[in-house]
């Protein structure tokens, strides 16, 4: 005998389809115009062979169609889920389903497998219509149109199967994209949040590890999706790119795809297990988990308290009790709010004790960064257990050329020592008191440490300089100005290391800039030398840079301190640079460049001149010149 109840229900997958036909018709409609249609377009276009249906097979069908399958998915994803699963939301529908000799599970499956499908016939059909366009017009590139319908498929699962877990989760229509929007940036915004609240607590605090940043766009899949599924042509070979012989197509971010593929296929049997024990009765219910009742009310309370308790500081000003106050009042509001969405009633201040333990558990929080209790604030490394550290700042002055930023690995012992004053001095600087007395100049100060014992440390300042301090050990002006007086190291932060390093490889240097501009008038005036000439001035450079003649800064020179572009400058340019393009450094022409000012003087009549002026406006005087 045949049973009266079935796991899948032709007749309600069908009304379901037919129901909902707006829908997937506009999903239709849009790739409908995206790719055939717009085929037939260039295929129109080409009709003397100009190559337009080569750029649509091999650059828009892969290139572009993948960003909007993305933004498509995103969208329709939980559009589907909300028609499909409508049912839930209402009572009578509720009960109406319910009562159909078709089992729960086929029920799930019916309504689960027609919402796929608003997203994945239409994919198939428009795959074939363009492929019969591409046909037409004798170019097919099936690696290009096979990785679009890769993309968008398993996009659409992805997203739609995302919607169909959270419609479980809730009773309401509109709760259902709320719920899809936070799931989908909760874990990117939390970790944002934490961060601004971090650096606002913790002194010298530079955000979260890169393995933190990581995970956190694993579970952010807009983002992870958008900078991982993506096509590049590029030629076979250097030869190829001459004569414009054959390229290849890299196809990058189906493993992604396929991650989330295996996510979704989880996501849909935890939705099908919440689909079997779900009550009928929670129709209209925000929440309708009876167990992630306590998770939505407190989730709300800890997220309201810190986006708006730092929305309200920054409107308002104030330290960190400004900030800790805020957080406090918006978490225990956000509490309020939570329970009144779920009880469905304004009578909820009753329910006094669940607010009482949001202050408790944010005032716990504050006495554990404000006091500092982690150590947090303190820890600075022993110079004998760092391995090494990425030195980013020293912005203290600025000469307005290619030596103003300071990004070096260090691991010798003595610049090791230099950097534990740095952050000494830059920890005693979270006292207030102590940056009034300083008063002076400031930089910014990153230290990235790579410990002997295999661990890492990453902090980041404001540091205040005492100019008069400079010649005085032991003090962070002293240690600065001791980064700045050691050439063989600034040698490397301008990038002069690095250049002489692409010209012994056997690259050129192409040529060398003099500029000039006049700050009364703005104009810009200057010149050019070539090949052998560039590299006399090069030498030129390096004679006057490790006598101490160029590119020197002092932290006591006040002109320097906010700094502006070089008066007098050179940049160096090297063509064919593995980077591509040009490799450039640019230094100020200092008044004390002997060396440099006699081989341009030298080199006076071979200098093509260039800008409003001639260079000789403009030219530092010296004995040579």
């Amino acid at each position: 005998m045949r049973s009266g109840t079935s796991f899948f229900d032709w007749t309600v997958f069908k009304k379901t389809v037919c129901r909902f036909w707006p829908l997937w018709g506009a999903y239709f409609a849009v790739w409908l115009v995206m790719l055939p249609l717009n085929g037939l377009m260039f295929l129109q276009m080409d009709q003397h062979n100009t190559g337009y249906m080569e750029d649509f097979a091999f650059h828009m069908v892969p290139e572009a169609a993948p960003e909007l399958a993305l933004q498509l998915a995103l969208v329709f994803g939980v559009l589907a889920a909300m028609a499909v699963f409508s049912h839930l939301y209402n009572p009578r529908s509720a009960n109406f389903f319910g009562g159909l000799p078709v089992r729960r599970e086929g029920l799930f499956l019916t309504h689960y497998l027609a919402g796929l499908a608003f997203l994945v016939v239409p994919n198939l059909v428009i795959f074939l219509l363009t492929l019969l366009v591409e046909l037409a017009g004798g170019v097919v590139c099936w690696q290009g149109l096979g990785f679009w319908l890769a993309a968008a498929c398993g996009e659409g699962f992805f997203f739609y199967s995302l919607a169909v877990f959270c419609a479980m989760f809730t009773g309401h229509l509109l709760a259902l994209p709320a719920f899809y929007a936070v799931i989908n940036f909760l874990v990117i915004g939390v970790t944002e949040l934490l961060s601004v609240v971090f650096r606002a607590f913790y002194h010298g605090f530079s955000g979260f590890a890169d393995g933190v940043h990581e995970v956190v766009k694993w579970f952010t899949p807009v983002v992870r999706l958008e900078e991982r599924v993506r096509a590049l042509w590029h030629w076979v070979d250097e030869a190829a790119q001459v004569s414009g012989g054959e390229r290849v197509l890299e196809l990058h971010g189906l493993g992604t795809v396929g991650v989330y593929a295996i996510a979704a296929l989880l996501l849909t049997v935890g939705a099908f297990f919440l689909y079997r024990a779900r009550r009928l009765e929670s129709a209209g219910d925000v929440v309708s988990v009876k167990a992630m009742r306590p998770v939505f009310q407190y989730g709300v309370a800890f997220c309201a308290g810190l986006a708006f308790g730092m929305v309200t500081t920054m409107f308002t000003g104030g330290g960190e009790i400004m900030l800790m106050t805020a957080i406090l009042v918006w978490g225990v509001i956000g509490y309020f709010a939570a329970r009144m969405l779920l009880d469905k009633s304004f009578r909820v201040f009753g329910r006094w004790k669940g607010g009482l333990a949001v202050a408790a558990v944010f005032a716990a929080l504050f006495c554990v960064v404000g006091f500092d209790l982690t150590g947090f604030e303190t820890r600075i490394p022993d110079p004998a257990k760092v391995d090494r550290v990425v030195l980013y700042g020293l912005y203290a002055v600025h000469l307005g050329d290619s030596g103003d930023g300071f990004q070096q690995e260090l691991d010798d012992p003595e610049l090791l020592q230099l950097v534990n004053i740095l952050h000494q001095e830059a920890v005693a600087q979270r006292d207030e008191e102590r940056q009034a007395q300083l008063g002076g100049v400031s930089t910014q100060l990153r230290l990235d440490y790579r410990l002997k014992g295999g661990g890492t440390l990453s902090r980041r300042y404001t540091l205040w300089l005492d100019p008069d301090e400079m010649d005085r050990e032991g003090t962070a002006a002293w240690a600065v100005q001791q980064f700045y007086d050691n050439r063989e190291l600034y040698w490397g932060v301008y990038g002069f290391a690095r250049l002489e390093e692409v010209l012994a490889g056997g690259l050129r240097l192409d040529r060398v800039e003099l500029n000039h501009y006049d700050e009364t008038t703005g104009e810009e005036n200057g010149g050019v030398l070539y090949g052998g000439d560039a590299r006399t001035v090069l030498e030129a450079v390096k004679e006057d840079f490790f006598a101490n003649r160029i590119g020197v800064r002092r932290v006591d020179d006040e002109e320097r301190w906010h700094g502006g572009p070089a008066e007098s400058s050179l940049v160096f340019y090297s063509s064919d640079a593995p980077e591509g393009g040009y490799y450039t450094v640019q230094i100020a022409l200092q008044d004390t460049a002997s060396s440099t000012l006699s081989a341009l003087a030298e080199l006076e009549d071979r200098i093509e001149r260039g800008g409003q002026g001639t260079w000789e406006d403009g030219f530092p005087a010296t004995e040579a010149g």
